[in-house]
Protein backbone atom coordinates (compact mmCIF):
# COMPACT_ATOMS: atom_id res chain seq x y z
CA UNK A 1 0.00 0.00 0.00
CA UNK A 2 2.45 2.63 0.99
CA UNK A 3 4.79 1.53 -2.27
CA UNK A 4 1.92 2.02 -4.57
CA UNK A 5 1.08 5.52 -2.92
CA UNK A 6 4.54 6.48 -3.60
CA UNK A 7 4.91 5.78 -7.05
CA UNK A 8 1.48 7.55 -7.61
CA UNK A 9 3.33 10.64 -5.58
CA UNK A 10 6.19 10.35 -7.44
CA UNK A 11 4.57 10.41 -10.78
CA UNK A 12 2.56 13.39 -9.55
CA UNK A 13 5.23 15.44 -8.53
CA UNK A 14 7.34 14.99 -11.58
CA UNK A 15 4.35 15.78 -14.20
CA UNK A 16 3.32 18.60 -11.77
CA UNK A 17 7.36 20.23 -11.90
CA UNK A 18 8.42 19.11 -15.31
CA UNK A 19 5.50 20.01 -17.03
CA UNK A 20 4.66 19.20 -20.77
CA UNK A 21 3.06 16.33 -22.46
CA UNK A 22 5.79 13.70 -21.87
CA UNK A 23 5.17 13.90 -17.90
CA UNK A 24 1.43 14.40 -17.82
CA UNK A 25 1.42 11.55 -20.09
CA UNK A 26 2.94 8.96 -17.92
CA UNK A 27 1.12 10.19 -14.92
CA UNK A 28 -2.28 9.73 -17.11
CA UNK A 29 -0.72 6.30 -17.93
CA UNK A 30 0.31 5.01 -14.95
CA UNK A 31 -2.90 6.13 -13.26
CA UNK A 32 -5.64 3.44 -14.60
CA UNK A 33 -3.10 0.44 -13.06
CA UNK A 34 -2.50 2.10 -9.66
CA UNK A 35 -6.54 2.64 -9.19
CA UNK A 36 -6.85 -1.17 -10.28
CA UNK A 37 -4.15 -1.95 -7.49
CA UNK A 38 -5.39 0.09 -5.12
CA UNK A 39 -9.05 -1.39 -5.79
CA UNK A 40 -7.62 -4.86 -5.39
CA UNK A 41 -6.29 -3.91 -2.19
CA UNK A 42 -10.26 -3.14 -0.93
CA UNK A 43 -11.55 -6.33 -3.08
CA UNK A 44 -13.68 -8.23 -0.55
CA UNK A 45 -12.02 -12.15 -1.39
CA UNK A 46 -13.91 -13.71 1.45
CA UNK A 47 -17.37 -13.30 -0.88
CA UNK A 48 -16.44 -15.87 -2.59
CA UNK A 49 -17.88 -19.00 -2.99
CA UNK A 50 -15.89 -22.36 -3.65
CA UNK A 51 -17.38 -25.75 -4.37
CA UNK A 52 -15.14 -28.87 -5.07
CA UNK A 53 -16.86 -31.92 -6.97
CA UNK A 54 -14.84 -34.99 -7.65
CA UNK A 55 -16.06 -37.83 -10.28
CA UNK A 56 -15.26 -40.75 -7.36
CA UNK A 57 -15.07 -40.93 -3.81
CA UNK A 58 -13.44 -44.47 -4.34
CA UNK A 59 -11.33 -46.25 -6.53
CA UNK A 60 -8.57 -48.45 -7.01
CA UNK A 61 -5.27 -47.57 -6.26
CA UNK A 62 -3.72 -47.25 -9.77
CA UNK A 63 -6.53 -45.28 -11.21
CA UNK A 64 -7.63 -41.64 -11.74
CA UNK A 65 -9.29 -39.35 -10.28
CA UNK A 66 -10.60 -36.04 -11.53
CA UNK A 67 -11.87 -32.97 -9.45
CA UNK A 68 -13.56 -29.95 -10.46
CA UNK A 69 -13.13 -26.41 -8.29
CA UNK A 70 -15.68 -24.23 -9.33
CA UNK A 71 -15.51 -20.08 -7.64
CA UNK A 72 -18.40 -17.89 -7.71
CA UNK A 73 -18.28 -14.35 -6.81
CA UNK A 74 -21.32 -11.26 -6.52
CA UNK A 75 -19.90 -8.54 -8.85
CA UNK A 76 -17.90 -8.80 -12.76
CA UNK A 77 -14.94 -6.57 -11.43
CA UNK A 78 -12.03 -7.98 -14.06
CA UNK A 79 -9.73 -10.10 -12.53
CA UNK A 80 -6.46 -10.44 -14.30
CA UNK A 81 -4.95 -13.87 -13.32
CA UNK A 82 -5.78 -16.24 -9.62
CA UNK A 83 -3.26 -18.88 -8.99
CA UNK A 84 -5.41 -21.58 -7.30
CA UNK A 85 -3.12 -24.20 -5.44
CA UNK A 86 -4.60 -27.40 -3.45
CA UNK A 87 -3.50 -27.96 0.09
CA UNK A 88 -2.99 -31.64 -1.01
CA UNK A 89 -2.01 -34.89 1.33
CA UNK A 90 1.35 -35.24 2.44
CA UNK A 91 1.66 -38.79 1.19
CA UNK A 92 0.99 -37.11 -2.16
CA UNK A 93 3.19 -34.30 -1.59
CA UNK A 94 6.06 -37.29 -0.85
CA UNK A 95 4.88 -39.00 -4.36
CA UNK A 96 5.56 -35.39 -6.15
CA UNK A 97 1.98 -34.57 -6.78
CA UNK A 98 1.68 -30.61 -7.34
CA UNK A 99 -1.74 -28.73 -7.63
CA UNK A 100 -1.01 -25.11 -8.98
CA UNK A 101 -2.84 -23.94 -11.84
CA UNK A 102 -2.95 -20.29 -13.29
CA UNK A 103 -6.35 -19.59 -14.84
CA UNK A 104 -7.77 -16.00 -15.72
CA UNK A 105 -11.04 -15.35 -14.76
CA UNK A 106 -11.65 -11.74 -16.68
CA UNK A 107 -15.27 -10.66 -15.69
CA UNK A 108 -16.63 -14.23 -15.06
CA UNK A 109 -19.07 -14.08 -12.61
CA UNK A 110 -18.61 -17.86 -12.31
CA UNK A 111 -15.43 -19.53 -13.18
CA UNK A 112 -13.49 -22.79 -12.73
CA UNK A 113 -10.65 -25.53 -12.88
CA UNK A 114 -10.42 -28.89 -13.20
CA UNK A 115 -7.40 -31.43 -13.21
CA UNK A 116 -7.30 -35.34 -12.10
CA UNK A 117 -5.06 -36.98 -9.82
CA UNK A 118 -2.89 -39.70 -11.94
CA UNK A 119 -1.94 -43.08 -10.45
CA UNK A 120 -3.63 -42.83 -7.28
CA UNK A 121 -1.81 -44.39 -3.98
CA UNK A 122 -3.38 -46.78 -1.64
CA UNK A 123 -4.89 -45.05 1.52
CA UNK A 124 -7.08 -43.02 2.87
CA UNK A 125 -6.55 -39.27 1.38
CA UNK A 126 -8.18 -35.98 2.97
CA UNK A 127 -8.18 -32.99 1.41
CA UNK A 128 -8.64 -29.69 3.37
CA UNK A 129 -8.37 -26.53 1.95
CA UNK A 130 -7.79 -24.36 -1.57
CA UNK A 131 -5.50 -21.37 -1.52
CA UNK A 132 -5.91 -19.06 -4.44
CA UNK A 133 -4.24 -15.57 -5.05
CA UNK A 134 -5.20 -12.59 -7.13
CA UNK A 135 -2.67 -9.26 -7.65
CA UNK A 136 -2.32 -6.41 -10.00
CA UNK A 137 -0.08 -5.89 -13.53
CA UNK A 138 2.55 -4.95 -11.67
CA UNK A 139 2.86 -7.34 -8.92
CA UNK A 140 2.16 -4.27 -6.85
CA UNK A 141 -0.71 -5.93 -4.90
CA UNK A 142 -1.23 -9.65 -3.76
CA UNK A 143 -4.26 -10.66 -1.85
CA UNK A 144 -4.29 -14.59 -1.10
CA UNK A 145 -7.36 -15.99 0.67
CA UNK A 146 -7.93 -20.00 2.03
CA UNK A 147 -11.00 -21.65 2.20
CA UNK A 148 -11.88 -24.67 3.77
CA UNK A 149 -13.31 -27.53 1.11
CA UNK A 150 -12.95 -31.21 3.12
CA UNK A 151 -12.83 -33.82 1.08
CA UNK A 152 -11.93 -37.48 1.22
CA UNK A 153 -10.74 -40.06 -1.21
CA UNK A 154 -10.99 -44.18 -0.52
CA UNK A 155 -8.01 -45.60 -2.73
CA UNK A 156 -8.67 -49.50 -2.28
CA UNK A 157 -5.49 -51.70 -2.61
CA UNK A 158 -5.52 -53.71 -6.06
CA UNK A 159 -6.49 -56.99 -6.03
CA UNK A 160 -6.70 -59.94 -8.58
CA UNK A 161 -8.72 -62.85 -9.70
CA UNK A 162 -6.99 -65.85 -8.52
CA UNK A 163 -7.94 -69.15 -10.87
CA UNK A 164 -8.74 -71.92 -8.23
CA UNK A 165 -5.16 -73.51 -9.30
CA UNK A 166 -3.68 -70.10 -7.94
CA UNK A 167 -5.51 -71.17 -4.46
CA UNK A 168 -4.29 -74.32 -4.75
CA UNK A 169 -0.97 -73.91 -5.15
CA UNK A 170 -0.55 -71.21 -2.11
CA UNK A 171 -2.35 -73.55 0.20
CA UNK A 172 -0.66 -76.78 -1.02
CA UNK A 173 3.06 -75.80 -1.79
CA UNK A 174 4.66 -76.02 1.94
CA UNK A 175 6.35 -78.45 3.78
CA UNK A 176 4.18 -79.52 5.86
CA UNK A 177 0.68 -81.35 5.38
CA UNK A 178 -2.36 -79.25 4.33
CA UNK A 179 -4.10 -77.61 6.99
CA UNK A 180 -7.44 -77.01 5.28
CA UNK A 181 -7.23 -76.96 1.27
CA UNK A 182 -10.16 -74.79 -0.13
CA UNK A 183 -13.65 -75.37 0.69
CA UNK A 184 -14.57 -77.87 -1.80
CA UNK A 185 -12.32 -80.51 0.19
CA UNK A 186 -14.33 -80.18 3.27
CA UNK A 187 -17.26 -79.28 1.54
CA UNK A 188 -20.45 -81.21 0.81
CA UNK A 189 -22.25 -81.47 -2.26
CA UNK A 190 -25.01 -78.29 -3.01
CA UNK A 191 -25.54 -78.69 -6.85
CA UNK A 192 -23.15 -78.65 -10.24
CA UNK A 193 -22.57 -75.73 -12.35
CA UNK A 194 -20.12 -75.91 -15.79
CA UNK A 195 -16.26 -77.36 -15.50
CA UNK A 196 -14.03 -74.26 -14.69
CA UNK A 197 -10.03 -73.98 -15.67
CA UNK A 198 -8.44 -75.63 -12.46
CA UNK A 199 -11.39 -78.02 -11.29
CA UNK A 200 -10.09 -81.50 -10.34
CA UNK A 201 -11.29 -84.54 -11.87
CA UNK A 202 -13.05 -85.84 -9.06
CA UNK A 203 -15.10 -82.99 -9.13
CA UNK A 204 -16.70 -83.99 -12.45
CA UNK A 205 -20.28 -85.48 -11.94
CA UNK A 206 -20.59 -87.62 -14.81
CA UNK A 207 -24.18 -88.15 -14.68
CA UNK A 208 -25.07 -84.60 -15.29
CA UNK A 209 -22.25 -84.51 -18.45
CA UNK A 210 -23.49 -87.32 -20.17
CA UNK A 211 -27.23 -85.59 -19.52
CA UNK A 212 -26.18 -82.12 -20.97
CA UNK A 213 -23.51 -82.98 -23.08
CA UNK A 214 -21.44 -80.78 -21.38
CA UNK A 215 -18.81 -81.29 -18.50
CA UNK A 216 -20.41 -80.59 -15.61
CA UNK A 217 -18.60 -80.36 -11.77
CA UNK A 218 -20.19 -80.59 -8.40
CA UNK A 219 -20.63 -77.60 -6.96
CA UNK A 220 -19.95 -77.33 -2.64
CA UNK A 221 -21.51 -75.60 0.10
CA UNK A 222 -19.14 -74.28 2.69
CA UNK A 223 -19.03 -76.14 6.01
CA UNK A 224 -19.12 -73.47 9.07
CA UNK A 225 -17.11 -75.54 11.63
CA UNK A 226 -14.48 -73.05 12.36
CA UNK A 227 -12.90 -69.22 11.66
CA UNK A 228 -10.61 -68.91 8.60
CA UNK A 229 -8.43 -65.65 9.60
CA UNK A 230 -6.55 -63.76 7.41
CA UNK A 231 -3.19 -61.41 9.17
CA UNK A 232 -0.76 -58.87 7.82
CA UNK A 233 2.42 -58.63 8.58
CA UNK A 234 2.49 -54.41 8.90
CA UNK A 235 6.69 -54.61 9.94
CA UNK A 236 8.58 -52.18 7.78
CA UNK A 237 10.04 -53.89 4.60
CA UNK A 238 10.43 -52.89 0.54
CA UNK A 239 7.40 -55.45 -0.18
CA UNK A 240 4.97 -54.07 1.92
CA UNK A 241 2.70 -53.30 -0.46
CA UNK A 242 2.81 -56.35 -2.49
CA UNK A 243 2.07 -58.08 1.17
CA UNK A 244 -1.45 -55.79 1.19
CA UNK A 245 -2.20 -56.56 -2.47
CA UNK A 246 -1.72 -60.64 -2.33
CA UNK A 247 -3.85 -59.81 1.24
CA UNK A 248 -6.78 -58.62 -1.23
CA UNK A 249 -6.41 -60.75 -4.21
CA UNK A 250 -6.87 -63.67 -1.39
CA UNK A 251 -9.52 -62.38 0.53
CA UNK A 252 -11.35 -61.61 -2.42
CA UNK A 253 -10.70 -64.71 -3.91
CA UNK A 254 -11.88 -66.59 -0.61
CA UNK A 255 -15.39 -64.29 -0.09
CA UNK A 256 -16.06 -64.89 -3.78
CA UNK A 257 -16.28 -68.52 -3.26
CA UNK A 258 -18.50 -68.12 -0.63
CA UNK A 259 -15.62 -68.63 2.47
CA UNK A 260 -16.64 -66.73 5.50
CA UNK A 261 -13.23 -65.15 6.84
CA UNK A 262 -11.94 -62.86 9.40
CA UNK A 263 -9.28 -60.38 8.72
CA UNK A 264 -6.28 -58.95 11.58
CA UNK A 265 -3.18 -56.94 11.28
CA UNK A 266 0.10 -56.73 13.10
CA UNK A 267 -0.14 -52.83 13.51
CA UNK A 268 -3.96 -53.06 14.73
CA UNK A 269 -5.68 -54.46 18.33
CA UNK A 270 -8.90 -54.07 16.01
CA UNK A 271 -10.42 -57.50 14.66
CA UNK A 272 -12.88 -57.51 11.91
CA UNK A 273 -14.31 -61.00 13.08
CA UNK A 274 -15.17 -63.37 10.22
CA UNK A 275 -18.37 -62.76 7.81
CA UNK A 276 -19.00 -63.46 4.60
CA UNK A 277 -20.26 -61.10 1.51
CA UNK A 278 -19.67 -58.02 -0.38
CA UNK A 279 -20.02 -56.28 3.27
CA UNK A 280 -17.38 -58.00 4.74
CA UNK A 281 -15.34 -57.38 1.63
CA UNK A 282 -15.78 -53.67 1.83
CA UNK A 283 -14.88 -53.81 5.54
CA UNK A 284 -11.90 -56.02 4.96
CA UNK A 285 -10.77 -53.45 1.57
CA UNK A 286 -11.43 -50.79 3.67
CA UNK A 287 -8.70 -51.80 6.39
CA UNK A 288 -6.41 -52.79 3.82
CA UNK A 289 -6.85 -49.18 2.65
CA UNK A 290 -5.76 -47.82 5.79
CA UNK A 291 -2.93 -50.30 6.59
CA UNK A 292 0.36 -48.13 7.23
CA UNK A 293 4.02 -49.45 8.20
CA UNK A 294 4.26 -50.25 12.08
CA UNK A 295 6.46 -51.79 14.30
CA UNK A 296 3.77 -52.34 17.06
CA UNK A 297 3.19 -56.32 18.12
CA UNK A 298 -0.64 -56.43 18.53
CA UNK A 299 -1.54 -59.80 17.24
CA UNK A 300 0.75 -61.38 19.87
CA UNK A 301 -1.37 -59.38 22.44
CA UNK A 302 -4.59 -60.04 20.48
CA UNK A 303 -3.55 -63.86 20.42
CA UNK A 304 -2.25 -63.97 24.35
CA UNK A 305 -5.96 -62.23 25.25
CA UNK A 306 -8.21 -64.78 23.38
CA UNK A 307 -9.17 -62.10 21.07
CA UNK A 308 -8.42 -64.79 18.31
CA UNK A 309 -9.85 -67.98 18.49
CA UNK A 310 -7.20 -70.63 19.02
CA UNK A 311 -9.34 -73.59 16.71
CA UNK A 312 -9.04 -70.62 13.89
CA UNK A 313 -7.32 -71.31 10.45
CA UNK A 314 -4.85 -68.65 9.82
CA UNK A 315 -3.12 -67.23 6.76
CA UNK A 316 -0.07 -64.86 8.62
CA UNK A 317 1.13 -62.90 4.78
CA UNK A 318 4.47 -61.95 5.84
CA UNK A 319 7.07 -60.00 4.30
CA UNK A 320 10.31 -61.50 5.76
CA UNK A 321 10.18 -64.90 8.33
CA UNK A 322 11.02 -63.82 12.13
CA UNK A 323 10.99 -66.18 14.74
CA UNK A 324 8.70 -63.61 16.62
CA UNK A 325 6.28 -64.11 13.88
CA UNK A 326 6.38 -68.02 14.06
CA UNK A 327 5.73 -67.73 17.93
CA UNK A 328 2.71 -65.99 17.29
CA UNK A 329 1.36 -68.38 14.66
CA UNK A 330 2.55 -71.44 16.83
CA UNK A 331 -0.52 -70.08 19.81
CA UNK A 332 -2.95 -71.92 17.37
CA UNK A 333 -3.67 -74.84 17.00
CA UNK A 334 -0.82 -77.55 15.51
CA UNK A 335 -1.52 -78.02 11.58
CA UNK A 336 -3.95 -74.94 11.45
CA UNK A 337 -1.27 -72.20 10.65
CA UNK A 338 0.17 -71.12 6.85
CA UNK A 339 2.54 -68.35 6.71
CA UNK A 340 2.82 -67.18 3.29
CA UNK A 341 6.16 -64.93 2.66
CA UNK A 342 6.02 -62.66 -0.34
CA UNK A 343 9.67 -62.99 -1.42
CA UNK A 344 11.68 -65.64 -3.28
CA UNK A 345 12.49 -68.83 -1.51
CA UNK A 346 15.76 -68.73 -3.13
CA UNK A 347 16.12 -64.90 -1.42
CA UNK A 348 15.93 -66.01 2.07
CA UNK A 349 18.64 -64.90 4.48
CA UNK A 350 20.07 -67.72 6.80
CA UNK A 351 18.18 -66.47 9.88
CA UNK A 352 14.83 -66.90 7.88
CA UNK A 353 15.89 -70.14 6.41
CA UNK A 354 16.28 -70.96 10.46
CA UNK A 355 12.90 -69.46 10.72
CA UNK A 356 11.18 -71.61 8.01
CA UNK A 357 12.80 -74.63 9.25
CA UNK A 358 11.38 -73.45 13.10
CA UNK A 359 7.76 -73.18 11.62
CA UNK A 360 7.54 -76.22 9.76
CA UNK A 361 8.89 -78.55 13.29
CA UNK A 362 6.43 -76.65 14.86
CA UNK A 363 3.10 -77.97 12.36
CA UNK A 364 3.29 -74.43 10.86
CA UNK A 365 2.94 -74.41 6.95
CA UNK A 366 5.55 -72.10 4.67
CA UNK A 367 4.73 -70.95 1.78
CA UNK A 368 6.10 -68.76 -1.10
CA UNK A 369 3.98 -66.37 -3.17
CA UNK A 370 5.78 -63.67 -5.26
CA UNK A 371 3.63 -60.79 -6.40
CA UNK A 372 4.95 -61.63 -10.06
CA UNK A 373 3.35 -64.75 -10.01
CA UNK A 374 -0.20 -62.71 -10.19
CA UNK A 375 -1.57 -61.75 -13.50
CA UNK A 376 -3.56 -57.78 -12.79
CA UNK A 377 -6.90 -58.22 -14.74
CA UNK A 378 -9.36 -56.70 -12.90
CA UNK A 379 -9.63 -52.75 -12.37
CA UNK A 380 -13.27 -52.33 -10.72
CA UNK A 381 -14.20 -50.50 -7.47
CA UNK A 382 -15.35 -51.99 -4.56
CA UNK A 383 -19.23 -52.82 -4.22
CA UNK A 384 -20.97 -49.90 -1.75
Amino acid sequence: MIGLVLLMAISFCFAMFQGGFVSWFIFYSFFPFSAYAAILLFYPLHAFTVERKVNKRECQAGESVQIAVTFTRKNRLPLLFMVVEEELPQEMEDRGFQRKILIFPGFKRTFGMSYTLENLPRGEHSFQSICFRIGDFFGLVEKEAIYSSPLKITVFPQYHELAYSDLDRVFNQGAVGSTKKTKREHSVVSGVREYQPGDQLSWINWKATARTNEIMTKEFEVQKNRDVFIMLDNNPSDLFEESVVITASIAHAMLKKGMEIGYASMGSRLIIPTGAGNNQRRKIFYRLAKEEHSVVNALKENVSKGRLPANAAVIFIVSDLTLEKVDILSAFRANQGLMLCVKKQADLTDEEKMSSSTAVSRGIKVSFFEHGQLKFDRSGVMAK
